[in-house]
């Protein structure tokens, strides 16, 4: 790495630099990946699921004499000769991937960029875990990349963004060279011991970040992308055996100043967009003081605006402790809809294997219960294949995602990922195997020996769960028995939008009418439509009784009141706060919490003033009021029910491919 920093001392710096332009390129996720939703961008109407938030963030970083122009191939499908002639005519691509994305990576380097002159620059995860088949390439498709790349960068952009520009002003950076990439990579980490935890905690390398600036959403057009991104930290305190995004974001939680969050919540919404927003934060309660405060911000942003936005998240299992429990609330009022939870396994054993401790802390599923009832829904991760497992594990983790009502139960074969604990052990145990397209858990050939079944069997257990949670039928059981689990809460965000109803009449006439699931299709939504119907009359029922309860009160006095009716007011006082929270964006969060607390010290002294019971009144029965709006045609479970009924279909698409391929492949 030393080699080319030392040739370009004497670059000019980037006050008097010349215009360069740099070409954007967003390699594409395979059709094949869960997360793509390929499958349903049609019915919702967009090209694709999320915008290159990597790319749009680095071309803000680098200095204002670049220009750049972006191609997202998962938004356009651009012929080889017109992406030969934007290579061409850039002085230097920069591309960010995930190990998913690599074949397109591939096809890149060996198809419209091959034999050109410009330099590419390959960032994100993709280049910071798999440097070293970069460097030394083990397979084909690895030593395309390696004659193909010029430079590589690992971790976080900023800090190399000075370093990228002089490279690529160089005399020998600004062409392209067949031969050995350039990587730019801090020595401490270049030189620590494979698997080594200490210098994850190392600050000179993983820095606090300060005011960063707005990702460059002027590149692109946000209306090709069902969801928008922001980030508010980067990092996690956790050591999970198998995880990469440590070894590169730090094993520590790093927040972004309140005030760039706030900043990227106005560009969201100056942009007009509407709807969800992915949080996509290593752990979103990685630091519980730094986040509280963030939701703060997001709570306040939210009122001023009357939620425009849904967010949905990642985090550990840990929000389910007591010491974090203050959290869920706080999501709730900021408006998520959503969030990601990294279950792995409802095996404690296969957990402390993985040294997936934090979830052995919790109850699993009365976590997601909780979860479920705070009105979040809860997507969940399992992987199959620790060395715990047995091919009966298969059965028992799909029998867990039933259980707990977890539609989007993604599951995935594990991975062992260079330079993390587990590809370090598997290596000294003699029990890794070379991929030609490693790290992808979805669609790989198995990349170890595991320790309790055969590789065949590892495969056909995989396959058993998927067929099991995304077999046609399955994903409308598990989302009906999660409708029964929901309790919808009143700061849901974005409203409807054209696109969705769009995607509600396109799932009506593909599914509604498929012979072999309408009618599991249709109960579902049936289901949907009656359980808002029996929520709206419970509301409306319980605002007329919180008005005749609390003016009886009123007239009679607070020396009447009984215990039961003390439990009554105590019960009622959280629904009051969250009425204000969410129906009086003028009053100041703080005070609403005094009030709350006040509140509720004096009905436990039975001490309530009449002015205490009438302010109660109004603000008890405007949460109703809100919760019986909530369910009005058409109600938040019929809305969730076409959401979960869409991404099952793409989940069963994607399934029946990967078990169809690879039984083809058997054969």
């Amino acid at each position: 790495m030393n080699a080319p920093l030392l040739q370009i001392e004497s670059a000019p710096s980037p006050s008097s630099a010349e215009p360069r332009r740099g070409l954007l390129i967003a390699p594409e996720f395979p059709a094949s990946s869960f997360w793509s939703f390929r499958h349903v961008m049609e019915m919702v109407g967009k090209k694709a699921a999320f915008p290159p938030l990597g790319l749009i963030t680095f071309a803000a970083l680098m200095p204002d004499s670049w220009s750049f122009e972006l191609i997202d191939l998962n938004v356009e499908r651009v012929p080889d000769a017109v992406l030969r002639e934007r290579i061409a005519g850039a002085d230097a691509v920069f591309a960010s991937a995930m190990s998913v994305q690599k074949p397109s990576l591939v096809r890149l380097l060996d198809g419209p960029a091959r034999g050109l002159d410009t330099p590419w620059v390959l960032g994100g995860p993709y280049p910071s875990s798999f440097r070293d088949h970069l460097l030394r390439p083990p397979t084909p498709s690895d030593e395309i990349l390696h004659r193909g790349l010029d430079l590589l960068v690992w971790g976080e952009a900023q800090q190399w963004v000075e370093s990228i520009d002089r490279i690529l002003r160089s005399p020998d950076g600004s062409r392209h060279s067949d031969e050995r990439p350039t990587l730019l990579i801090p020595d401490a980490i270049a030189e620590a011991p494979p698997g080594d935890r200490k210098v994850l905690n190392d600050r000179t390398i993983f820095q606090e970040l300060e005011d960063t600036p707005l990702p460059r959403w002027d590149l692109l057009d946000v209306r090709d992308y069902r969801a928008l991104m922001i980030q508010t930290t980067i990092g996690c305190r956790f050591r999970c055996e198998f995880c990469d995004i440590i070894r590169f974001n730090g094993g520590f939680t790093r927040p972004k100043t309140l005030a760039s969050v706030r900043r990227e919540l106005e560009a969201l919404h100056d942009l007009g967009h509407r709807g969800g927003v992915f949080t996509v934060d290593d752990n979103f309660i990685g630091n519980p003081r730094a986040i509280e405060a963030i939701l703060q911000v997001m709570i306040e942003f939210q009122r001023e605006r009357d939620y425009p936005f849904s967010f949905y998240t990642q985090a550990s299992l840990d929000l389910g402790t007591p010491k974090l429990a203050h959290l869920l609330p706080l999501m709730k009022q900021a408006g998520f809809a959503e969030v990601f939870l990294g279950i792995e396994n409802p095996d404690p054993e296969a957990l402390r294997e993985m040294n997936k401790k934090q979830n052995v802390m919790v109850d699993i599923a009365e976590t997601v219960a909780t979860i479920q009832a705070s009105g979040i829904e809860v997507m969940a991760g399992f992987i199959f294949g620790s060395d715990a497992d047995t091919p009966e594990t298969a059965a028992a983790i799909a029998e867990f995602a039933d259980e707990v009502a977890i539609p989007t139960a993604m599951t995935g074969m594990l991975t062992p990922i260079p330079h993390t604990p587990l590809a370090e052990r598997l290596a000294e145990e003699g029990r890794l195997r070379e991929a030609e397209y490693s790290g992808n858990n979805t669609d790989d050939e198995v990349q170890f020996l595991p320790a309790k079944m055969t590789m065949e069997e590892m495969k056909r257990g995989y396959h058993a769960i998927l067929e099991r949670l995304f077999a046609p039928g399955e994903m409308y059981r598990r989302a009906g028995a999660l409708l029964d689990r929901l309790q919808p809460h009143i700061f849901r965000g974005g409203g409807l939008r054209r696109s969705d109803l769009r995607a509600a009449w396109t799932s009506l006439w593909r599914q509604g009418l498929s012979r072999s699931k309408r009618a599991r299709y249709l109960a579902l939504l049936w289901k949907a439509v009656q359980l808002d119907r029996t929520r709206a009359r419970e509301a409306r029922r319980a605002a007329a009784e919180v008005e005749r309860r609390l003016r009886t009160l009123s007239r009679e006095g607070r020396a009447r009141l009984p215990d039961l009716e003390v439990a009554h007011l105590s019960e009622l006082v959280e629904k009051a706060r969250e009425a204000m929270v969410r129906a009086d964006p003028g009053r100041r969060l703080d005070d609403v919490s005094e009030w709350t607390a006040g509140l509720g010290e004096r009905i436990a002294a039975r001490t309530p003033t009449a002015e205490d019971l009438a302010t109660l009144r109004r603000w008890g029965r405007e949460f109703f009021v809100r919760q019986r709006r909530v369910h009005r045609f058409p109600g938040a479970y019929l809305v969730k029910a076409f959401e979960l009924a869409i991404k099952g279909l793409h989940y069963e698409t994607v399934m029946r491919g990967m078990v169809t391929e690879e039984s083809r492949g058997a054969r």
